[in-house]
């Protein structure tokens, strides 16, 4: 049975055990973010009227960039496991905190539901850029290029769950406080799994001295221009930032009107099943990736986003901006984002966190923005 399991997933003797911890910990951060994200956006739709969500995506994403020049100081310079322990510890501790706004008499449920959509956000780009750049550390690259797929599936699986619990909380209303606390509870088993498995592993990321800002920022975009593979990327990652902000917005606008009060639902039910062909995909993500070569691999998601912006534009209402939307997140955060992370394991130890920075960071949020 072992050895079936271990054929199917193309994992070699030895690998099941860490492969499974470090999908455990991937699991739990999606399934969270799973739950919150249904439920935070349609809440600050019920509550906000929709547009002021584009005020709610530009200052998230200035937020994130912020985030993001901190994170550019620290990631290549401490321990990526000690990063991600921390990081496991402040979102569970937020999802607490968050909690209790929801009890409080009288506090605007619209700025509840605006700070969780802002904390999940964050967390949607932070953890994966500090979890990636820790499971490039631990794995040479070949041997990534093979396991990276399959470590990105469990993101999938949690998502599934995470968006089924919150489908059922359109039906059954467990309420936002019982579900914040759940995800807190989560986290803290994440962290068990971090510390006394994970952090035991052999890592052989080598850390830098200390480092100014502008010496992180001119690091990490000084290598990008070196290479012409990474330049190409580093448009593509600025366009992906405009055009999927331009598509969702298109969705929900689209949603919203057609839908009303049943927005929860059927928003929970279009991202389960863009999760659902995401975690078929990504299972071949490997073998697409070793069959096209990288750099045709990331010719990919520009063409489904040529694709999706074509769909939207000339066919109206949901029936276009729907699967306009879907296809392109499938592309990104599946063949594309493990393209991505196979190509940055390539960059030297001491740069690589940066690079990631920059590509997957700063690159999409000033796009959005």
């Amino acid at each position: 049975m072992k050895e079936r399991l271990l054929k199917i997933l193309n994992l070699k003797a030895g690998e099941m055990g860490l492969v499974f911890a470090l999908g455990a910990v991937l699991f739990i951060n999606f399934a969270a973010m799973g739950i919150v994200k249904v439920v935070s956006v349609s809440g600050f739709l019920s509550e906000v009227e929709g547009h002021y969500i584009l005020l709610v995506w530009a200052l998230d994403m200035a937020l994130l960039m912020l985030a993001t020049a901190f994170q550019s100081l620290i990631i290549d310079r401490f321990k990526r496991v000690s990063l991600l322990g921390g990081l496991i510890i402040a979102i569970g501790l937020l999802y607490a905190l968050l909690s209790l706004t929801f009890l409080i008499k009288g506090f605007p449920l619209g700025i509840s539901y605006t700070l969780l959509y802002l904390v999940t956000d964050q967390q949607w780009l932070i953890f994966p850029l500090i979890f990636w750049a820790l499971v490039n550390d631990i794995y040479a690259p070949a041997q990534g290029r093979r396991l990276l797929p399959v470590i990105g599936s469990f993101a999938f699986l949690g998502t599934i769950v995470g968006l089924g619990v919150a489908r059922m909380d359109a039906s059954f209303d467990f309420g936002a406080f019982a579900l914040l606390l759940f995800n807190a509870g989560i986290f803290f088993l994440a962290w068990l799994v971090l510390r006394f498995y994970i952090s035991k592993q052999d890592i052989r990321q080598k850390t830098q001295a200390k480092i100014t800002f502008g010496e992180a920022l001119s690091g990490g975009w000084e290598y990008i221009r070196s290479v012409p593979t990474f330049r190409a990327l580093a448009v593509v990652m600025l366009a992906a930032g405009v055009t999927i902000t331009i598509l969702l917005y298109d969705m929900l606008a689209d949603a919203v009107a057609e839908f009303g009060a049943g927005f929860q639902a059927f928003y929970a039910l279009y991202s389960l099943i863009v999760a659902v062909v995401s975690f078929v995909v990504q299972f071949s993500s490997g073998k697409i990736i070793e069959k096209l070569g990288i750099r045709d691999a990331f010719a990919i998601l520009p063409g489904m986003m040529l694709l999706g912006s074509v769909l939207s534009f000339f066919v109206p209402g949901g029936w276009g901006s729907v699967p306009a939307q879907g296809i392109v997140r499938v592309a990104l955060e599946t063949v594309d984002q493990s393209t991505r992370k196979a190509y940055q394991a390539l960059v030297p130890d001491g740069k690589r966190g940066r690079v990631s920075l920059f590509i997957d960071s700063y690159l999409p949020s000033f796009g959005t923005i």
